[in-house]
């Protein structure tokens, strides 16, 4: 009897150690998700959403744009020449990231007013529940690519 709980004991244990080391490697084959981390969104040129979004970010910065020099001529009691605002043309890429809502990272091409395209990184917010979008940054990109 005493041989047989042995023989018992050390067949659970087998089985335990197959189970732990097979599991692993049955998910490693799944793409690991990092919770709060980004992740790329698939389809950015054909996303419609993402798109929409990248507009919405190229007009919130003229806005900025234009509110800022409008406060500096106001200031200085000058007239301002007409602006001439960035042009949307695409995002290129895209991330998003879950937060208190969802943070986007979008890479934006802009035709500039001389005609020539640049690319932008832009960050934005949305929380859904609380009707928010908010852009949280619009920076010139040194080197496009691509």
């Amino acid at each position: 009897m005493d041989a047989m709980l042995k023989v018992s004991l050390r067949l659970s244990l087998l089985g335990f150690l197959v189970i732990a080391v097979v599991t692993p490697s049955a998910n490693a084959s799944r793409k690991s998700v990092v919770l709060g981390g980004k992740s790329d969104v698939a389809n950015v040129r054909t996303n419609m959403e993402i798109q929409e979004l990248g507009r919405y970010c190229v007009e919130q910065f003229n806005l900025q744009e234009q509110s800022e020099q409008g406060n500096v001529a106001s200031i200085a009691k000058t007239d301002t020449a007409t602006l001439n605002p960035l042009m949307f043309s695409r995002v290129v890429s895209a991330q998003k990231q879950v937060v208190a809502g969802t943070k986007f990272y979008l890479r934006i091409e802009v035709t500039q007013p001389d005609g020539s395209s640049r690319m932008f990184d832009s960050v934005v917010v949305i929380q859904p529940w609380l009707h928010s979008k908010k852009l949280l940054g619009f920076t010139p990109v040194a080197s496009p690519i691509y």
